[in-house]
């Protein structure tokens, strides 16, 4: 996290100048208080020296600039304008990187007359291209895991479920589809990702019937009896949880059980694995018996 940088005194007077940022994290968050001048951002993958794909993500207390990607012969916008009336400050902007790096070129808007408290924030991701690959291929973010895949994503993913997928909405705008789930177990989230929420459900029976989810719980009931039947109140504290897709991969609502593996990129819990349960018992039985097994699996 780079907060309050500056540029010179002399700068400061002039408004110009450029200052250089070195950055050579995977990940991470940049933040610039009262922008005077201008940054060039240098973003590399460590000293692999590996060519990546790159995204970053305006915060919503930014202003006061404007971020372009340094190209081979201009400048090519990411963040040209300050508005959010269509809420494309929240979208992602991506690009590629060009012999193991990419350049951003943050420049401030010059203000003038009474200084105003402005913040330039974003964050950003690197994600390394597959070795022997120099391009980003869209295509790789849609296809099914392997059950080698499986095992591997369920030791290391930042987020680990087993649930149900409830509905799929598109978001045009973000270029995303967001996929609603209920889960019934959770076995990592190194974030928030899932919640809980109260459901009242409205059933008869002839005697009290008993609900058993792993991370469902019997919170209140209540019960009236007429003849020979109960009518039972239960009210129940499911967990659900939004998962992101890239919106060209076309995810759609399907039936059945599910293991959601993801990570977060830019904040944002994004779904890259979502074998079928059965599949997934399949790929964990082989991983036993070849020895494969890299962490305790549950289900």
């Amino acid at each position: 996290l780079f907060s309050g940088l500056s540029v010179s005194a002399a700068d400061e007077i002039s408004g110009r100048g450029v200052t250089p940022v070195y950055l050579r994290c995977s990940q991470g968050h940049l933040e610039w208080l009262y922008p005077r001048g201008a940054l060039r951002v240098l973003l590399r993958l460590g000293a692999s020296g590996r060519d990546f794909r790159g995204c970053i993500k305006a915060s919503g207390i930014f202003s006061g600039a404007h971020i372009f990607l340094e190209g081979p012969r201009s400048l090519l916008p990411l963040y040209p304008a300050l508005q959010d009336n269509d809420g494309s400050l929240q979208m992602a902007r991506c690009f590629q990187s060009r012999d193991g790096q990419a350049a951003l070129y943050v420049e401030a808007i010059s203000s003038r007359g009474v200084l105003q408290r402005q913040v330039v924030a974003f964050s950003y991701h690197l994600q390394p291209l597959p070795r022997g690959r120099s391009y980003y291929d869209p295509e790789e973010d849609c296809r099914p895991c392997s059950p080698e895949e499986m095992i591997r994503l369920y030791c290391t993913s930042d987020f680990v479920a087993r649930g149900i997928i409830i509905g799929v909405f598109n978001n045009e705008v973000l270029a995303r589809s967001e996929v609603s789930t209920r889960v019934t177990a959770v076995y990592r989230q190194l974030q928030p990702v899932f919640r809980l929420r109260n459901v009242t459900l409205q059933t008869e029976h002839s005697d009290l019937e008993t609900f058993s989810f792993v991370t469902n719980a019997l919170v209140d009931s209540s019960s009236s009896t007429g003849g020979n039947t109960t009518q039972n109140s239960y009210m129940h504290r499911y967990l659900y949880g939004t998962l992101y897709v890239p919106i060209h991969c076309g995810a759609k609502h399907g039936p059945g059980e599910f293991i959601f593996m993801g990570r977060f990129i830019l904040d944002d819990p994004v779904l890259t694995c979502a074998p079928r349960i059965e599949d997934w018992l399949q790929a964990r039985r082989m991983a036993a018996q070849d020895g494969s097994v890299q962490c305790l699996l549950e289900t």
